[in-house]
């Protein structure tokens, strides 16, 4: 087995990214009519034509907003939360990611991406039963993410590029360095009988021409199974659905506290519901957002999360 490790460091200029549903595309005359060099050279461009896989303006709230919310393409978010801290969002400044590319055998290509991303966490917190007093503090961030990216060859011929084929995509982990949170398990189950199940997932691929798929409107319920060894030994638990970009999206938290969903409080399999999209056949992104109590009611110390990404689908029609 040969192993080539070809570091890569790509800036990401956020507003620029678009989400795609498949892999990759053959119109695109910077990589198709190109005769790469090198099969590293070939298997970074597919990845560079694919920049869904490596997505993640989804965690971008554009700064501090209700807990729960939703966005239908525009900057109107709806909410109901009362709970504190009454607005908490993400600004993200910067992204760039390193890559590595390592050759198992003749025919498959793992790569590494590891993302770097900085920005502001912006809380504002109220300090009276009636919220008429309120505290603002901004908390800079930055934290690494984590995906691999499964490439198999298809063939044998002149251009390189097109011999080989996004295959399987394991989902993103993340988090600020260091944590003191760990995510043990995600659960995401449909209406339908669909189900997402994650516990170790830098060794789980799914596959790329066959994401995980919920019908559009469904209702699917979520479990967050998590450690945390901080010494407020409570957290916030948000889920982001539906992610494309800041202005196309909805945050749930997610709930300890053995109502509807939830069946036994104090477990630390935080639960709850959220309803998928209906557009079919576009790619989603969700994101288990774990945020440290101690983040948000000090305005001290410095930013303590971890993260889950999954990819998923609304289904297409048969």
């Amino acid at each position: 087995m040969d192993k080539i490790f070809i570091p890569v460091r790509v800036v990401v200029i956020l507003f620029g990214m678009v989400f795609l549903p498949a892999a990759c595309s053959e119109d695109s005359p910077d990589v198709f009519n190109y005769d790469f060099d090198t099969v590293e050279e070939a298997i970074l461009a597919i990845l560079a034509d694919a920049d869904s896989l490596e997505g993640i303006e989804g965690l971008d709230d554009g700064g501090a907003v209700d807990i729960d919310y939703s966005s239908g393409g525009g900057l109107l978010k709806v909410s109901a939360d009362t709970i504190r801290p009454i607005r908490i969002g993400r600004r993200i400044d910067s992204t760039s990611f390193e890559r590595s590319v390592e050759i198992e055998g003749d025919s498959i290509v793992i790569v590494t991406s590891i993302g770097f991303v900085s920005g502001d966490l912006i809380i504002l917190v109220s300090t009276s039963a009636d919220t008429a007093s309120i505290d603002t503090f901004v908390k800079p961030f930055n934290f690494e993410t984590i995906r691999k990216i499964k490439f198999r060859r298809i063939g044998d011929g002149e251009i390189r590029r097109l011999n080989w084929r996004i295959i399987g995509v394991t989902p993103l982990v993340g988090g600020s360095n260091p944590t003191t949170i760990d995510i043990l398990k995600l659960e995401m189950i449909s209406s339908g009988g669909d189900t997402i199940m994650i516990d170790d997932p830098l060794n789980m691929y799914f596959s790329w021409t066959n994401l995980p798929a919920f019908e559009p409107g469904d209702t699917v319920k979520v479990y967050v199974t998590l450690t945390n060894s901080s010494v407020f030994d409570q957290e916030l638990v948000l889920l982001h659905h539906g992610a494309r970009s800041r202005l196309n999206k909805g945050r749930k938290r997610l709930f300890d506290n053995g109502r509807l969903v939830d069946l036994i409080a104090g477990d630390n399999i935080y639960s709850g519901v959220f309803r998928a999209r209906l557009i079919r056949g576009r790619m989603r992104h969700g994101f288990v957002d774990v945020i440290d109590w101690g983040t948000l009611f000090s305005a001290e110390g410095a930013v303590n999360t971890k993260l889950l990404g999954v990819p998923y689908m609304i289904r297409r029609l048969p």
